[in-house]
């Protein structure tokens, strides 16, 4: 009882000393120190404080509080002031506010200092951070540590720059244009961003397309020279039409130019490439995996940037070789405008009997082959203008239009064994592209970037065959074919490069898209096909470039598709990894899905022949192409060596093939998909002017039809094993040899030729050319030597076979043999 008693009286003791404690205040607008001199008076509480710093604030409060230490804390609010308790003494003490931090910019454009031309997709390293200019040159960068900034920039056939800045916006950085050797500028001390850039990026290659113009050719085709000799790019079967990237098939690469698509003329030889190599600025190969802002491919993607023009002097360069006629000028207007424009017309009766020569074999009778020389019509031209004009400070304005057509005819009458083989063939291609762009750079150094643009082709082909006996002067065979296909694209779109903060870069933006397409075919005079579509697509995208420290960037992003004739819409997820070891060596990975929504489908008929139409994919008969890239890398890069090894992983669904057979009375298209996977290796070495290397792909592109009896896996047409290239590049100003040299372990046999094995079409090809610059003054000179074909090797162009039928029981092969041994002389002058 007297515990219990004890335990109450405690608890009535530890009450009233808390009801002691309660503090209650009511003031209106008094001085601080005053309030809590009263508290400390009243209550009984220990307070220091400064009281002429708190006699600076004034309080209005009126509320109760359970102790001294809430009523402190209430009046302190919002006030630069805390305190602490030692031991009973409240000691209130003024809170220093933190420093703000102070954020500097570094933004600005990286240009030609000769011409003044923006430098597209440069790279610039800023305090250790590695960034890439966009297609105007411009760049970003914020710190809040310090406000000098170390930079070095540097960009292919460019010297490289390499010193200090303090912070600012429109910063220009000149970079210093130099050829292999040219004498034009001599800069000590400075090295060279020389041929090609490989290993910055998962599946990235960039290429200088000043070096392209010393390799082995006929100038007109030098781009396609420098890409060709690159690993991952088909270069067996000299197929320049459609490229084979990464064992795309035929329309899975896209080429574009200043934003429209060159769709691709059919040049004889593949001499003369689809667009103008001297209009050529800047070159990016997309091989795989690569991110949002580019989409409606599952192959690769080849960007091309053309010449804005030399805003400060005219210029000019006329190229004259034995097959064409090529010119460009360059004229600027009050240093803030140019015009470019450019010409390229083949010469007439361009072809002599030597030099074409169509092979016939008549398939089952091996002692019976016969050359027939042929003499083609072959017409190619082409043109190219340009106007851009400076708009403020960086902003930027241009149209740039192209137009090309070329047509390839010939006619054949000539006795076969006991049969007469008569045909008629021609095929005539129109190209036509265009772009308007408005680039607008921001105050704040974020850009904003419009692109209208349109292109398209129209390809007709007409093809008139008979067989006839000799003597009866009876028809075995007579087919007559004429197509016509249209494929058009519209594209408008806007996209954004805003920096937000020192480690988020965002880019996004949308647009659409707008294909049209028209098939007609007649066989004897008979419409059989009379097709006409249109397809209709809005997308977006958004990707954030993440610097998770000074060495490693991430990239993570998508593109959202709504196809309104489809009325579904598709995601396609991209993510990539960039990591800077050390300053030698980097490692890539990526990873994506893609879609697209036109396609190339191929028309296989009885005998094997292939024909590819544009068409555009319903999600019936024509679904939409899916692919997914997976792409690995590591680079090495030191002292003038370059390194790179990048496997790669694709499947592609949606592949279609049209197949008809007037024997068996069957036609109809077979949906499939492909798998495709290897690895490229690039080796480099760039001693003082000298360069040499070594490319090598080892890789594989397999097919499988559900719908056929053999439902496995299979080698498709474009599939080859192993590919080496070799090229050396010599620089003895003003004589300059290059040489090289590509080997290919074949296609497979079907449908090429169907009794030999893959030995049989293998390919080798070995190139040399001399070049010697004259008048080294303003007015430059250059005469070439270039011999194709060296060892005079019989090759196959890929894609070029046809087999007709001569009877019930025999036809005959007739293929286009590749650049047999051809010497090619050309005269250039430039100002």
């Amino acid at each position: 009882m007297k515990r219990r008693c004890t335990l109450l009286l405690l608890l009535l003791g530890i009450l009233s000393i808390l009801q002691s404690q309660e503090v209650v205040i009511d003031v209106s607008d008094q001085p601080l120190n005053k309030v809590l001199t009263e508290i400390r008076d009243h209550y009984d509480v220990q307070i220091s404080f400064d009281d002429e710093l708190l006699g600076r604030y004034t309080v209005t409060i009126s509320q109760q509080f359970p102790s001294p230490e809430y009523a402190i804390q209430k009046l302190l609010k919002g006030k630069p002031l805390n305190f602490e308790k030692n031991r009973d003494v409240f000691i209130i003490y003024y809170l220093k506010p933190p420093e703000k931090k102070i954020e500097y910019q570094f933004s600005g454009q990286i240009i030609d200092s000769k011409s003044g031309e923006p430098l597209p997709f440069s790279h610039i390293k800023i305090n250790e951070v590695t960034l890439a200019t966009d297609l105007l040159g411009n760049f970003n960068y914020k710190s809040v540590n310090d406000s000098s900034f170390t930079v070095k920039a540097s960009h292919l056939g460019y010297y490289v720059l390499d010193s200090t800045f303090t912070n600012g916006t429109s910063i220009k950085i000149k970079l210093t244009p130099s050829s292999i050797g040219l004498k034009e500028v001599v800069i000590s001390n400075k090295h060279i961003d020389k041929s090609t850039l490989i290993g910055s990026k998962a599946g990235l290659m960039k290429l200088n397309h000043k070096v392209a113009f010393f390799l082995p050719g006929f100038g007109d085709n030098s781009v396609f020279n420098l890409l060709r000799l690159m690993p991952g790019v088909l270069a067996s079967g000299e197929s320049t039409n459609d490229l084979v990237i990464w064992g795309s098939y035929a329309g899975q690469s896209q080429v574009l130019f200043d934003g429209f698509t060159i769709f691709g003329l059919k040049n004889f030889n593949d001499n003369i490439s689809s667009f103008n190599p001297l209009m050529a600025k800047d070159i990016e190969v997309m091989k795989g995996g690569f991110d949002a802002r580019y989409g409606e491919r599952v192959g690769g993607i080849v960007n091309i940037t053309g010449k804005n023009g030399n805003m400060q002097a005219p210029s000019f360069s006329v190229t004259l070789n034995n097959m064409t006629l090529n010119g460009m000028v360059e004229i600027p207007i009050a240093k803030k405008a140019s015009i470019v424009f450019s010409i390229r017309h083949t010469y007439y009766d361009l072809y002599n009997p030597a030099e074409i020569n169509s092979k016939f074999r008549r398939n089952n009778d091996a002692d019976t082959t016969n050359d027939i020389n042929v003499i083609p019509d072959y017409v190619f031209r082409d043109m190219n203008f340009k106007y851009s004009q400076k708009i403020g400070k960086n902003d930027l304005f241009y149209f740039s239009m192209y137009g090309g057509n070329d047509k390839f005819s010939y006619a054949i009458n000539e006795p076969v064994n006991n049969l007469t083989v008569t045909k008629n063939t021609s095929e005539t291609n129109t190209q036509l592209g265009g772009s308007l762009f408005y680039g607008k750079t921001w105050k704040s150094g974020n850009t904003s970037n419009v692109n209208m643009s349109y292109s398209g082709i129209v390809s007709q082909f007409a093809d008139d065959f008979q067989v006839k006996h000799k003597v009866h002067d009876t028809t075995f065979v007579h087919k007559k074919l004429d197509t016509r296909n249209l494929m058009d694209e519209f594209v408008l779109k806007i996209d954004n490069r805003f920096t937000l903060g020192q480690k988020h870069t965002l880019e996004f933006g949308g647009g659409f898209y707008v294909n049209h397409i028209e098939l007609s075919e007649d066989t004897l005079d008979n419409r059989i096909v009379d097709l006409q579509d249109t397809a209709r697509r809005f997308y977006s995208m958004i990707q954030d470039n993440i610097a998770l420290g000074s060495k490693t960037v991430l990239k993570i992003g998508s593109r959202f598709t709504y196809a309104t004739n489809l009325k579904k819409w598709y995601a396609e997820p991209r993510i990539s990894v960039t990591v800077q070891a050390s300053d030698h060596w980097k490692f890539n990975a990526a990873w994506g899905l893609y879609d697209q929504f036109i396609t190339k489908s191929s028309i296989v008929d009885e005998l094997g022949n292939y024909r590819y139409l544009w068409t555009i994919c319903n999600n019936e008969d024509i679904p939409v192409v899916k692919a997914s890239h997976f792409v690995l890398g590591i680079s090495f890069m030191k002292k003038g060596w370059t390194v790179s090894l990048e496997p790669y992983y694709k499947r592609i669904n949606g592949i279609t093939r049209y197949f008809f057979s007037e024997v068996h009375q069957w036609e109809g298209v077979l949906v499939g998909d492909s798998r495709v996977y290897g690895v490229d290796f690039f080796l480099q070495k760039d001693l003082k002017k000298h360069s040499a290397w070594v490319s090598y792909s080892l890789g594989r592109v397999e097919e499988r039809w559900p719908n056929l009896p053999n439902k496995d896996y299979r080698r498709a047409p474009q599939d080859q094993t192993h590919e080496i290239k070799l090229a050396l590049l010599l620089n003895f100003d003003p004589f300059y040899f290059s040489t090289n040299y590509v080997y290919g372990s074949g296609f497979p046999r079907a449908p090429y030729n169907p009794n030999g094995t893959d030995d049989d079409l293998t390919y080798s090809r070995w190139d040399a050319s001399f070049i010697y610059k004259f008048l080294n003054r303003k007015v430059v000179g250059e005469v070439g030597l270039s011999i194709l074909n060296i060892l005079n090797t019989q090759n196959i162009k890929y894609a070029n076979f046809e087999r007709i039928p001569a009877n019930q029981t025999h036809t005959i092969n007739i293929y286009a043999e590749a650049i047999p041994f051809t010497p090619a002389l050309y005269l250039k002058f430039s100002l």
